[in-house]
């Protein structure tokens, strides 16, 4: 699991040192594998990217929407890709915001993780909402303030980081990644995991 971390992490980094760099087309590449690896890991469950249908609420766009086994894909979007779907609630889970990079006060107490959480707890109060940075902003340029330090000020139903800031001797830019790099920051490994691990505990809520 270790490993799948890693390539998440690194195939981020791959397309944009490639030149790939346009915000959207770059997230949506890396939700994309995202979500190839957790149907492979999980595929007891169904993974999409999406928007949620409640009622005749239509809600935001989420990076990752996790759902039960019996979740239809409407034909007319799984023919243009086979990532999208609108979900109906009662077929929604959990609900994962992805980011490739996070900071220090994107996860305060009043940082945009944490309006996020409520605002979507507001609506949908039964679903989870899981918090997933591949990267973290960390390390010397903000004086101790790491993933490790600060990831419990953040109150969501879990939170996950891949891998921290990187020095320019390390060259991350080169591909695959030396060990000696990955292992600067073996503190993060096993976050993949535990998220697999929540994911497997969530059932429906209907």
């Amino acid at each position: 699991m270790n490993r799948r971390q890693i390539d998440l992490v690194e195939f981020s980094e791959k397309i944009y040192h490639l030149g790939l760099r346009h915000k959207g087309i770059n997230g949506n590449l890396y939700e994309d594998i995202f979500i190839k690896f957790l149907r492979e890991d999980l595929p007891q469950f169904s993974f999409y990217k999406g928007q949620i249908l409640k009622d005749s609420f239509t809600s935001s766009q989420y990076d990752i929407i996790v759902c039960d086994k019996q979740t239809p894909h409407l034909e007319f979007l799984r023919e243009v890709n086979p990532y999208i779907n609108i979900v109906e609630e009662k077929h929604c889970l959990a609900v994962i915001e992805l980011k490739k990079w996070g900071h220090p006060k994107m996860i305060s107490n009043d940082g945009i993780i944490q309006i996020s959480y409520k605002n979507f707890k507001s609506v949908f109060p039964n679903i989870k909402y899981f918090f997933v940075c591949l990267r973290f902003k960390d390390r010397k340029n903000f004086h101790g303030q790491t993933w490790l330090s600060l990831k419990n000020r953040l109150k969501t139903d879990g939170n996950f980081c891949f891998f921290g800031r990187t020095d320019v001797n390390d060259m991350e830019w080169i591909t695959p990644w030396k060990e000696e790099l990955i292992n600067k920051n073996e503190a993060y490994f096993g976050e993949y995991e535990r998220l697999l691990s929540l994911i497997a505990e969530c059932k429906p809520h209907y």
